[in-house]
């Protein structure tokens, strides 16, 4: 059989989003692909019935994109988020008795994240509202001579600056618009907003009497300086006065009301361990008061993911959910290179759903708890659903989503530990070359996540398959600082950056070419990208022993990132303790720029224009100081893109990227 391809990418197909129908029969889901055309995403909405047999099928068409399908609590309605009118708008397909999707939004700038009242009567969402904004406007989407009014004023003015946080990866630069929660009435077709204020609000869930929302919002005066914060707010769904439950330091997220109405649960933390400090499970009365950790005897962090290219699955679905029996919560945790699911007791008791070499992406719990429907991948494969019966754990495959890989020769993760820097404990994974032949020698290229509190683990990789079928050996592990091995693992890091992560790199695979004498220690390569592009760039300015190395959305001065990057005001000091304003010289000591002349190693690097995260001038910077050198170096840059085109831009350009990337392990290994 033919091993990978680049062009492969045009073949997958991601599910996300699963959502179990009230009585647990039908499964609503999210299959997004490249459309054959455009060669841009496509995504619609498919309908499976958790029957054996039963052919997925697909309820929303055209070349837009369909998304985020949500079941009225009765089961005869579904309301998703829909850009065919223009903007994402709310949709309703009466789903019962058929007919065409009723456009139930006409909101000024777009409106998302539908969520249902316990009764069906309502629907709250989120949509932009700017603090000048007259409510009258605010029900008629822009026309298209008020965007070309706004794209022409933009030619003729300048973008004023106040806010220390002006401008988002991904996003662009602030408008000034602020999310808001807004509440509509199915009957009446009115629509109020219950939020209100210079702040944004995130995430929301109803009470069960459906007489309140609880919303996340970081409303202090100091928001700018402290994004990372959060608390929880009660607001009457009529509109009103915000009642302030939570007031602690960091992050309230994902909160969820208990079905009985008395407490309220939320993923956090309290900052103990700066940037690296993993995400607990709380609970808080409704009333208020002292919140309560449920997970302190549980070392790992919630909601963690495993990176990989097919990320567009990743962070689907819940955050957490209540048991009906209001005294239990459903979430999902990273474990060793995987994430699970876990029951967790208002008792602290913690009792493991699910297990295998798997990451699983998200879910939906059914209404009684006797099931739940969950989106899982592996190292082999990209993304499939299946249901899991929570009486007796088994479980069941719903899909089989990208058949074609069948005529695909993959090469699966081999999983190992080894020894790290100061006796740490490492976990990895070496792909073998596709027809891998004894007594032959092959290249071997390292790959590092980036974060640096991300992680590798068991998922599809397509650039990583890429490789093998080239006939590249391909090694990934998750050194100090990644997720899914407790708190003191993550948090080793900190104020370390180029210490114990880089030798955590350089031991494991010093280990890898002990164990393997079948690979070549004169053709090895090293890639990275964000953080893993910061390393990337300060190993080759600390070894030789590399032939080549690729070097993506990278750090190289940590000075410049200081004012640059949409984060780096905050993340300098919870990442190194410092920022320039206090301890210059060390952020120079840990910049691999300071080590330029070291660099020998033929180095590509690879950025984006628009990426505001790992800002484009950190790439220059080290071009500009290795060509004055005279080195070999070569840097690639992407328009229009931000941080995340390696897993959600452009396909073309994805595809052209590792083209790039290809070509130059090709000429230098």
């Amino acid at each position: 059989m033919r091993g990978m391809t680049i062009p492969d990418l045009q073949s997958f197909k991601w599910l996300m989003d699963p959502n179990l129908s009230p009585d647990g029969s039908q499964i609503l889901y999210t299959q997004t692909e490249i459309h054959q055309e455009s060669r841009d995403y496509n995504s619609q909405i498919y309908l499976l019935s958790v029957e054996d047999g039963e052919i997925p099928r697909q309820i929303t068409s055209g070349k837009n994109r369909n998304t985020t399908p949500r079941w009225s609590p009765c089961g005869s309605k579904v309301a998703f988020v829909s850009d065919r009118s223009g903007t994402n708008q709310i949709w309703l397909l009466p789903f019962s008795d058929g007919g065409e999707a009723l456009q139930l939004t006409w909101m000024r700038h777009g409106a998302n994240n539908p969520l249902w009242s316990p009764d069906g009567s309502r629907i709250a969402f989120v949509s932009r509202m700017f603090p000048s904004e007259e409510m009258e406007s605010m029900f008629t989407p822009l026309s298209s001579q008020d965007k070309e009014a706004e794209l022409q004023r933009k030619k003729e003015q300048g973008y004023v600056v106040d806010s220390l946080r002006y401008r988002f990866d991904g996003s662009g630069y602030a408008d000034g618009s602020y999310n808001q929660i807004w509440v509509l009435h199915m009957q009446s077709k009115e629509i109020i907003r219950v939020t209100s204020g210079p702040w944004h609000h995130q995430d929301f869930s109803w009470s069960p009497c459906g007489e309140y929302l609880v919303v996340s919002a970081n409303r202090r005066e100091d928001a700018d300086a402290n994004p990372w914060d959060s608390d929880l707010w009660i607001v009457p769904s009529s509109g009103g006065d915000m009642r302030q439950i939570t007031d602690t330091r960091g992050p309230c997220n994902s909160p969820e009301w208990s079905p009985d109405g008395r407490n309220i649960a939320y993923l956090g933390h309290l900052r103990e361990y700066s940037g690296a400090t993993i995400s607990r499970l709380w609970v808080v009365s409704a009333e208020g008061g002292e919140p309560r950790c449920l997970s302190e005897d549980f070392d790992q962090g919630f909601s963690e993911a495993v990176g990989s290219d097919m990320t567009r699955t990743a962070g689907a679905g819940r955050g957490i959910a209540w048991y009906p029996c209001s005294t239990k919560i459903l979430l999902s945790a990273g474990y060793q290179g995987t994430t699970q699911l876990y029951a967790i007791g208002l008792d602290k008791t913690v009792t493991p759903l699910s297990k295998g070499e798997r990451y699983i992406y998200g879910w939906s719990l059914h209404r009684e708890a006797r099931n739940l429907v969950i989106a899982w991948g592996d190292d082999c494969v990209p993304n499939e659903l299946s249901l899991l019966d929570l009486t007796d754990l088994t479980e069941r495959q719903l899909t089989k989503s990208n058949i074609w890989l069948e005529d695909v020769s993959l090469s699966p993760s081999e999983v190992f530990w080894c020894k790290g820097y100061a006796d740490s404990k490492l976990q990895g994974w070496l792909m073998k070359p596709i027809n891998w032949q004894e007594g032959k020698q092959y290249p071997l290229i390292l790959s590092i996540h980036g974060g640096p509190h991300n992680m590798y683990g068991f998922a599809f990789q397509h650039f990583f398959q890429v490789m093998t079928s080239a006939g590249y050996y391909v090694l990934y592990l998750n050194p100090r600082g990644g997720q899914s091995y407790g708190q003191e693992f993550q948090y080793g890091v900190i104020s370390k950056y180029g210490e114990g992560d880089y030798q955590d790199l350089m031991l494991a695979l010093d280990q890898v070419l002990l164990d393997h004498p079948d690979i070549d220690p004169s053709r090895l390569g090293v890639i990275g990208a964000s953080y893993g592009g910061f390393m990337t760039n300060w190993i080759v300015g600390h070894t030789n022993r590399f032939r080549a190395a690729v070097s993506g959305v990278s750090i190289s001065n940590w000075i410049s990132f200081f004012g640059t990057s949409d984060i780096g005001y905050h993340f300098c000091e919870n990442q190194h303790g410092v920022n320039p304003l206090q301890d210059w010289d060390e952020l120079v000591r840990i910049s691999p720029l300071t080590y330029v002349k070291d660099i020998t190693t033929p180095l590509l690097l690879v950025s984006n224009e628009l990426d505001y995260r790992c800002p484009i001038e950190q790439a220059e910077q080290l071009f500009v100081a290795l060509k004055m050198l005279g080195r070999d170096v070569r840097m690639i840059r992407f328009p229009n893109h931000g941080h995340l085109l390696a897993s959600s831009g452009y396909p073309p350009m994805r595809m052209n990227r590792l083209e790039h990337i290809m070509n130059w392990f090709a000429d230098k290994i």
